[in-house]
């Protein structure tokens, strides 16, 4: 895994489990064989935008539209956090780390 995917994985799996009102997802774990829905994965990629905290409109739009289309690809934590991983700006910045 990639420097800090392991804990963007972590935070995915728990909003996904948020979402679906169970614990937290496995990285493994698909958001759509736990019982997920396209209503509630655009909450969630909503969700995952605000945490990622990109750098402005144009940045979020881009990782909103990249995550949109990964998610029905690949539905899982681990799935998602290389796509937030790989959208970070500034370093630390996903997963709640500072920006700086």
């Amino acid at each position: 895994m990639r420097n800090g995917q392991p804990d963007v994985s972590a935070t995915i799996g728990a909003l996904m489990g948020e979402a679906l009102l169970r614990g937290p997802l496995a990285p493994d774990e698909d958001f759509f064989d736990c019982g997920g829905d396209s209503v509630r994965a655009v909450d969630v990629l909503q969700r995952l935008v605000d945490v990622c905290r990109p750098a402005g409109p144009e940045a979020a739009e881009a990782l909103r539209s990249t995550l949109l289309e990964t998610i029905f690809e690949d539905a899982t934590p681990a799935g998602l956090a290389a796509v937030c991983v790989a959208h970070a700006t500034v370093p630390g910045a996903v997963g709640g780390g500072q920006r700086h």
